[in-house]
């Protein structure tokens, strides 16, 4: 490989990785970061995969949709909701009424129940 040749591949890479940087500060799905930036998805890749030495970087975990909240000294729920896929809705005894009915609403608005 010649000088200029060496030269032009480190100038490609050293685009590359700032253009990847870029991306996973931008918050951006990678289409849409190709599109705003006028590069090819394809292209994107190619160089994600090859800076990562060929192996891909593991995906980055989003937040859970539901954490568990633990209360200390509350060990019974008058009434306990299970969702599919495991989630939990204790219900104290004494309940405000008001309230646990604008929650019930609003999970059946999602499609929760």
């Amino acid at each position: 490989m010649s000088a200029k040749e060496k030269s032009s591949h480190h100038k490609r890479r050293q685009f590359w990785q700032r253009a990847i940087e870029t991306h996973r500060q931008s918050g951006l799905s990678i289409a849409a970061f190709c599109k705003k930036e006028g590069i090819s998805e394809t292209a994107y890749y190619y160089w994600r995969r090859k800076l990562a030495g060929g192996v891909l970087p593991a995906k980055e975990k989003s937040p859970p949709d539901f954490l568990e909240v633990v209360v200390a000294g509350r060990q019974n729920a008058a009434l306990e909701l299970v969702f599919f896929g495991g989630p939990t809705l204790r219900i104290p005894p004494g309940a405000d009424h008001k309230n646990l009915s604008q929650v019930l609403s609003a999970l059946r608005q999602a499609g929760l129940c």
